[in-house]
């Protein structure tokens, strides 16, 4: 059996990184810790799988959080718990995780940093895409280490890339408001275009048309993807006179809550009134009165897919790129009321 860098760690009860630290001779390690290591992985037949003299320049996977105006790449409990899966799957694999933040909105040398990036020869590069758009993803097209997409499923452009079904999220949501007798069911999506959200979409068009209702522009209720602006958009469309659905499936949790207390206000009742399915299962959903149902997105499997295919897989990946889809499930709570079919 191969030994690892994880189970050297095990073995003298510290952390797969200073185990690599101590096998790569880089600093932060006692002489001690480090003689008592390198004499285990003796032991144990540990064989590194770099060269020694290479593996500290390269030993570290870098976590690029790109933004373009912030409003959905926010310290939401979503990205907290993607980065830590992220994280935490590195070291086991005896990496470094370094972060590097870069908002084009607000950073006027973010192209310079990113060419500076490019130009390192690290064990790869994990690019959370949730904003990007297709140029920007071409500013790392001439990265000198492998890249993996995450949270963005660049469909069309040349690049491995994992993220969560968001197409069949839409659809499970809407084919379970439909199942549950409502005919009338409207989407609520984000102002600001995104590629997940636009995929959400498209699965909700599909269940509609598969079970013969039409999708018009009054189906779809735009607001600002943030609790407060949720909140504001939808309280000014039910001001304007716009006469909500009896069902919603939302973007996002963050869209349905602020939602919800609009249309609190505006004296309508969950699940009374307006049934209504939420995206991400965050905890905020078992908060909410009545609890939210929702789309479970497993974030943390997605960030130990993304770690695994950047250092296990795409070395072996000469001339195709891989597309890599998780699996969401519905989760019911007390948001949806199941009525008496509508026709």
């Amino acid at each position: 059996m191969k030994i690892r860098v994880r189970d050297i760690a095990a073995k003298a009860g510290v952390s797969p990184a200073t185990v690599s630290n101590a096998l790569n001779g880089r600093p932060g390690v006692s002489r001690e810790n480090t003689r008592h290591i390198l004499k285990l992985a003796e032991e144990m037949g540990y064989v590194a799988t770099k060269p020694q003299k290479t593996a500290p320049e390269r030993n570290y996977v870098r976590l690029v959080m790109f933004k373009r105006h912030g409003l959905v790449v926010m310290d939401t409990q979503f990205f907290m718990e993607l980065v830590e899966s992220i994280e935490r799957e590195c070291q086991a694999e005896g990496h470094e995780l370094m972060i590097t933040h870069i908002h084009i909105a607000h950073d006027t040398d973010y192209r310079e940093r990113i060419r500076a990036i490019c130009a390192e020869e690290c064990a790869g590069i994990l690019l959370l895409g949730t904003e990007m758009y297709t140029e920007d993803l071409e500013l790392f097209a001439h990265s000198q280490s492998p890249v993996v997409a995450l949270d963005n499923l660049f469909r069309h452009e040349q690049v491995h890339a994992v993220v969560m079904n968001n197409y069949d999220a839409g659809y499970q949501a809407t084919n379970a408001l439909y199942l549950a007798g409502h005919r009338r069911i409207g989407h609520m999506t984000s102002q600001v275009e995104f590629s997940n959200m636009r995929y959400r979409r498209k699965g909700y068009e599909a269940a509609m048309r598969e079970r013969g209702l039409s999708v018009s522009d009054d189906c779809i209720w735009r607001v600002t993807p943030t609790l407060d602006g949720a909140y504001r958009d939808m309280l000014a469309h039910l001001d304007s006179g716009r006469v909500p659905q009896t069902a919603f499936f939302a973007g996002n949790d963050i869209i349905a809550v602020g939602c919800m207390r609009a249309f609190a206000e505006k004296g309508y009742g969950i699940p009374t009134d307006i049934s209504l399915i939420g995206m991400d299962d965050l905890s905020i959903c078992q908060f909410c009165t009545p609890p939210l149902s929702t789309i479970r997105v497993f974030r943390q499997e997605m960030g130990v897919t993304a770690v695994r295919t950047l250092l296990g897989l795409i070395g072996r990946l000469n001339y195709c790129t891989l597309k890599t889809e998780l699996s969401v499930t519905l989760v019911e709570r007390g948001s949806v009321a199941a009525i008496p079919a509508q026709g």
